[in-house]
């Protein structure tokens, strides 16, 4: 299959949590007192961020729920099993917007479309907090509950989640590019329309760990498409979908 280059879609806009998050960064040492499961930082400010490779991972492990493509030993869509007999068709939009791990020959649809930003604090709010000398994170304390007594159970004791409070704000870049596959872009342009949906169903799930528990609820604001020619498209709510089709990508106002 011939690929040509068209250009680059940016999308912009804020991310705020509406409920704490946990994006984890693991930890070496055991200090008594200290937090159990601290949050991801930056090396150099100790300021919490939300990785990239969480957000994109989010996204896909959501969109590839949508498209029932769920493969049931757990592994990526896409992933090479060894088996030369499989195969995935180029316009797979899984393997367009977040790439394939398959061989080249299992897959002609051309390179990763979808590039995620670390997304940073809003210097706006983070200016305000530190203003106001409140903390980036909160330790939210958890217990083991005795099944037969209903309470916190005597032999476990509490541990601690470093997470970032309601309310934090963080700003969202993306990057998409966009080929030609023989259809002028129709392709890659749909599945840039349907990872916009993507960011409507995570807003329904949760981003980063313990989402059954109430963390990681998001919602994003101030969306943009900054199309390849320059063009600056509002998109506002109009990727918020009530129905994901799996076979039509949505129309949203003001994208081709």
């Amino acid at each position: 299959m011939d690929i040509k280059a068209i250009g680059r879609a940016r999308i912009e806009g804020k991310i705020k949590l509406l409920s704490g998050l946990h994006i984890g960064a693991g930890k070496d040492t055991i200090e008594i007192g200290g937090i159990d499961n601290p949050v991801v930082k930056h090396p150099h400010t100790q300021e919490p961020y939300i990785p990239g490779s969480s957000l994109k991972g989010r996204l896909r492990f959501i969109l590839e729920w949508a498209f029932d493509c769920v493969r049931t030993d757990g592994q990526p869509w896409g992933f090479n099993t060894g088996d030369p007999r499989q195969s995935f068709t180029p316009d797979d939009p899984i393997l367009r917007i977040f790439g394939s791990p398959a061989k080249r020959e299992q897959w002609g649809g051309g390179p990763t479309r979808l590039i995620v930003r670390d997304a940073f604090l809003d210097r706006g709010w983070l200016e305000d907090v530190l203003a106001r000398g409140l903390p980036l994170t909160e330790d939210k304390t958890e217990v083991l509950i005795d099944r037969i007594a209903g309470k916190a159970h005597d032999r476990v004791g509490p541990r601690q989640t470093e997470r970032v409070p309601a309310g934090a704000v963080f700003d969202l870049a993306m990057v998409f590019r966009l080929y030609d596959t023989g259809d002028g872009g129709r392709r890659d342009r749909e599945c840039l329309r349907w990872l916009l949906a993507g960011l409507s169903l995570l807003e329904q799930d949760a981003l980063g760990g313990s989402g059954s528990r109430g963390y990681g609820r998001v919602t994003f604001e101030d969306l943009t498409v900054v199309d390849e020619n320059g063009a600056v498209h509002e998109i506002g709510a109009a990727f918020r979908v009530n129905r994901f089709d799996p076979q039509t990508a949505p129309a949203i106002a003001g994208l081709p």
